[in-house]
């Protein structure tokens, strides 16, 4: 018989670890880390002790304690005796952290499934970053393929997310057909991917749909722009400016890359990004799936490097270049440019010196709490340096009546929702189909 047990994703967004078992076969559908994840415990200035591994997210109870499943590594300091692996393999929906965060504790002998793609941007993710997945057994997929592990077969499908490569699931297992959808979207610049998800599912006539419910919410004040609507909005943000136009989205967020590449081009500006941006864009540049500008030639982008005290070797090859600039060039060029920054790079700033009253169109999601300290601190800077605050971005999920209609649409005979603070609006909604699962509770299905 199927089980499912939810040990992340409960009442939470993002988190997602959803252990699935037939006939002693033993999958996880994605290993992440939740937004809220430790935030009882921990803040900026306090954090949990990596050199002690699991230890201190055991003895707070953040990570579930399961025989067989983590490495020997991060168990050595905790009380939890090391056993072989009991799992066949975990399968990862997407690059996301809240989906992926938490493969840093796997065994490395759990194989690890995962979009091509997405295997490409982990790998620069960690040479370009502090962060380190461990040295997994990596195994790739694109649409089309059919994963067979004994009882179970996987058919990964493509779908539109705010990350490329991002995968639904749909299941077979001795007696029950699944669905899992991972994190989509209908409105963004691929949408059929989406559709072709929900067809392929709603064919199969799923017995379980495990669905994100992201923003499922009594309210959502987010605007759902899709991603043309923040072209045009940008568009005309930019044409009425001859100062300098800074942008702050997702680094990962590869749609919004080539949105304000486009903006650039048609404004007769650069598009300028930084050197962790370069690596991960020429990490893309020859995969056969996805069209991406090279940053290292292309006559409508620069690279920014930032003044450090040393640099690491993967970055040498880009400061190197024609195309590589620095804070006086950006400071001395501020109307030919658009210049992307992440939020840790905001001190930047004072060496750009930007004119008062240039740009900055924030493209990322607005902040969850309205007392979000990160979100007072960018404002307080953007204030102090005078630049006029925009918001253009497009949700990488689907709106409650989009994910709603494509529930009905696929009609499962039941539905666990995940990725969700609200499961109790799909029970208002569909009525008793839904169980709202409960953390690390094993559900017969």
């Amino acid at each position: 018989m199927t089980n499912l047990t939810f040990y992340g994703g409960v009442n939470e967004i993002g988190g997602n670890k959803v252990l699935l078992e037939d006939r002693g076969v033993r999958l996880f559908l994605d290993f992440g880390q939740s937004f809220i994840f430790g935030e009882r415990f921990f803040v900026e200035w306090l954090t949990a002790r990596e050199r002690f591994g699991l230890r201190d997210y055991f003895a707070l109870n953040l990570v579930p304690k399961i025989k067989g499943l983590y490495s020997k590594e991060v168990l050595q300091s905790t009380d939890f005796e090391y056993s072989e692996p009991e799992f066949h393999g975990v399968f990862l929906s997407h690059i996301h952290f809240d989906h992926l965060g938490h493969i840093r504790f796997l065994d490395e002998g759990i194989p690890l499934y995962l979009g091509a793609t997405t295997k490409r941007m982990l790998d620069s993710w960690e040479m370009t970053g502090r962060q380190g997945f461990g040295e997994h057994d990596y195994r790739t997929f694109r649409t089309g393929d059919k994963i067979k592990i004994d009882s179970i077969e996987i058919e990964p499908i493509h779908v539109d997310h705010s990350a490329p490569a991002a995968y639904g699931f749909i299941i077979h297992t001795s007696d029950k057909t699944l669905a899992y959808t991972g994190d989509l979207r209908l409105h963004g610049t691929h949408a059929k991917l989406s559709r072709d998800f929900v067809e392929k599912v709603k064919n199969e006539k799923p017995d379980i749909m495990i669905c994100e419910g992201t923003r499922v919410a009594p309210a959502d004040k987010r605007e759902n722009l899709s991603e043309q609507g923040v072209f045009d909005r940008s568009d005309r943000i930019i044409a009425n400016t001859k100062k300098l136009v800074t942008t702050c989205f997702y680094g990962r967020d590869i749609d919004r890359m080539k949105t304000f590449h486009k903006l650039a081009e048609k404004s007769g500006r650069k598009f300028v990004v930084s050197t962790k941006t370069a690596h991960l864009l020429k990490c893309l540049v020859d995969d056969p799936r996805i069209e991406v500008p090279d940053p290292t030639n292309d006559e409508n982008m620069l690279i920014y490097a930032r003044k450090m005290d040393r640099r690491d070797k993967w970055e040498k090859e880009f400061l190197d270049l024609d195309a590589s600039v620095d804070a006086e060039y950006v400071r001395s060029h501020q109307s030919e440019l658009i210049l992307h920054m992440n939020f840790t790079h905001f001190a930047e700033l004072i060496d750009i010196k930007p004119e008062r009253g240039s740009i900055f169109i924030h493209s990322m999601s607005e902040p969850f709490e309205e007392d979000d300290i990160e979100d007072e601190v960018k404002h307080n800077w953007l204030e102090y340096f005078g630049l006029d605050y925009h918001q253009a971005h497009a949700s990488g999920h689907c709106a409650k009546d989009e994910i709603f209609n494509v529930v009905k649409e696929i009609n499962p005979k039941k539905i666990f929702p995940v990725h969700t603070e609200h499961p109790e609006l799909f029970v208002s909604e569909f009525g008793n189909i839904v169980e709202p699962p409960m953390l690390n509770r094993r559900l017969d299905c």
